[in-house]
């Protein structure tokens, strides 16, 4: 039992291999306080035991609490000094109800790297389960929330934990304290019900989207390899801290990066061991250190938090000294005799020189930018006159022209969606997208469509008054990414797998630039494939948002060509429909006799 006090921790906490020489448990327990240290406990335990109770655990997490004091103490136990991953693996295969409950006989068969990679595989084949959909009266759910806090969200928790096992620890957390605070604001509303009715989409989304952001990094680095992804995260610290060196900038990247194979694979010891190794040597460089704002806040954090809060952390104010726009022609002598040893180290370079001055930019724009230098070097750098046929090879390409376009044509996006309302943006997205690819299904055109009008919503929200380009265009971006990866484009049709195999820079103009697919073939309505009844009465907008895409599902495949007015048409007799049968005594039976009308109206309109 007291081992695995320990080894439960192997999960969650990045502690060096053998703690003789700093005690890292202590080290932990001291930073995350006792409740944090269950916590990571708790959700490490949670992610290998889908089969088990919250109750089988309680014991031991109270035994690691324990042992984490002892480990503090001034005598601490030989245990501190053990081999965590080994000491984990070896606990939890001392224990024959959990062996036997969680299907870890042929893992605790194994011994050394072959049982880690066992436990590791173990876990990837646990299915993820992101719904959060038990439904439990307010009522209930408040009074249990009352009457013990802590006993309530370590409920959640664990539940969350055990659906979701490659998910990193401090993001269960975060993501049971988000749904802490629904339940304070809620439970303290006279109508609670219906503030947690209105609340729970919006969780729902704000979970979907922090597990999509994680994902998103994951599929690029494992589509477009380690330097696409080191391109990406040397604009966002170079834009972040740009009063950092060039060389700080590379240290810090390639230790993010080193952190994502494990990370991805699901190695959830290895990965939280690289990450808090990352922290700590990033954090105790002082010289670096002392010279930011964002960072410098973000390291005086708790250790579970730091990497959300760089995530978060807004770019530093620009060193006085540094030129507002970068000249490359100015420097193109030494960036042709560097690019001909070390073209990669020489791209890096010049992406760090731009970022720093660009904050403003989406990292996809300064990549395409990048793109574009780089065949100018290879075209131009071997030859003499190369400083003239540089020039000439780059002269349409203006990236403060660039970056004023996208923010141009993304501020028009944001008034689109101030004008016509969320409801209706979302129709619309949902009407664009159906389109481009009416070959695909109506629930992944509703996701995408859902995730696209969030995407928008939260970037154009987030600072009143104009577009943010670095939000919108990384996100939708990211979006495609997630598309591409979980669907097989071949499936759609050739354009989408022509823009899904693009590269990172160029997926999000290549769809931009789509046509709709007017060499689709279109299915004949029927209408037994609109479901519209007295669900749609329901006060949450789910429902009628559903049976809304539902209905241009079935009429944009119909006809490809829709036009704007038809569907403004079409979308305002839907609304009346809904509106007089709402209204109606008998709700189904109004349904029932005006839902063929819509139908039978809306093909007869297409048909001009």
């Amino acid at each position: 039992m007291r081992r695995l006090v320990v080894c439960s921790l192997l999960m969650l906490l990045s502690v060096s291999v053998h703690c003789q020489t700093q005690n890292a448990i202590c080290e932990i327990f001291t930073k995350t306080k006792e409740d944090g240290f269950q916590s990571l406990v708790l959700v490490g335990l949670a992610q290998n035991l889908p089969n088990s109770e919250l109750g089988d655990t309680e014991p031991l997490i109270k035994e690691a609490v324990a042992m984490a004091v002892k480990c503090c103490s001034d005598a601490p136990s030989e245990d501190c000094n053990w081999d965590m991953a080994d000491l984990f693996r070896s606990a939890l295969c001392s224990s024959e109800s959990l062996i036997m409950k969680n299907n870890l006989t042929h893992c605790c068969e194994k011994t050394g790297a072959e049982r880690a990679e066992c436990f590791v595989d173990h876990k990837s084949k646990i299915p993820q389960d992101l719904s959060l959909t038990v439904e439990v009266p307010a009522a209930d759910q408040c009074g249990d929330f009352y009457k013990d806090t802590k006993a309530f969200i370590k409920r959640f928790l664990f539940t969350f934990s055990k659906h979701n096992p490659r998910m990193l620890p401090h993001v269960s957390m975060l993501i049971s304290k988000d749904y802490r605070e629904v339940l304070t604001k809620c439970c303290g509303d006279a109508e609670a019900q219906t503030c947690l009715d209105n609340k729970k989409s919006a969780f729902q989304h704000g979970v979907r989207k922090r597990v999509h952001d994680l994902n998103s990094i994951c599929i690029v680095h494992k589509n477009y390899g380690e330097g696409v992804v080191k391109a990406r995260k040397t604009i966002e610290y170079s834009q972040k801290v740009p009063q950092a060196s060039f060389q700080e900038i590379v240290n810090m990247v390639d230790q993010v990066v080193a952190t994502y194979p494990p990370c991805c694979s699901g190695n959830m010891a290895k990965c939280i061991k690289k990450r808090k190794e990352l922290g700590d040597r990033i954090c105790s460089d002082e010289s670096l250190v002392s010279r930011t704002v964002g960072l410098a806040a973000c390291c005086k954090e708790n250790i579970t938090q730091r990497g959300a809060c760089v995530t978060k952390m807004k770019p530093d104010p620009k060193p006085d000294d540094l030129s507002e726009h970068y000249d490359l022609h100015a420097d193109i002598g030494e960036i042709c005799n560097n690019f001909t040893k070390d073209p990669y180290h020489t791209l890096r370079k010049l992406i760090y020189e731009v970022s720093a001055r660009h904050p403003e930019s989406s990292q996809q724009l300064i990549l395409r930018y990048s793109q574009m230098a780089e065949q100018a070097f290879l075209q131009c750098c071997d030859k003499e006159d190369h400083p003239d046929c540089v020039k000439t090879s780059l002269a349409d390409l203006d990236l403060h022209k660039n970056i004023t376009n996208d923010n141009n044509e993304f501020k028009l996006l944001c008034a689109a969606e101030t004008a016509t309302g969320e409801d209706k943006f979302e129709r619309r997205m949902f009407v664009y997208y159906t389109k481009l690819m009416p070959q695909a299904s109506f629930d992944l055109l509703h996701r995408v469509s859902e995730t696209v009008h969030g995407i928008v919503h939260d970037c154009c929200h987030n600072k009143p008054g104009h577009s943010d380009l670095h939000c919108i265009e990384e996100k939708l971006t990211n979006t495609l990414d997630v598309m591409c990866h979980n669907n097989d484009p071949s499936s759609i049709n050739p354009r989408i797998t022509h823009c899904c195999n693009q590269s990172y820079a160029m997926r999000r103009p290549c769809v931009l630039a789509m046509e709709p697919d007017t060499e689709f073939t279109p299915p004949e309505l029927d209408p037994k494939n609109f479901s519209m009844g007295p669900e749609l009465c329901n006060p949450q907008k789910k429902e009628a948002m559903v049976s809304m895409k539902k209905l241009l599902y079935g009429l944009v495949r119909h006809k490809i060509t829709i036009t704007e007015d038809q569907m403004k048409t079409i979308t305002s007799n839907y609304d009346i429909m809904k509106d007089k049968c709402c209204a109606a005594e008998d709700k189904a039976s109004c349904f029932k006799e005006q839902a063929p009308k819509l139908i039978s109206e809306s093909a007869e309109l297409l048909k001009v």
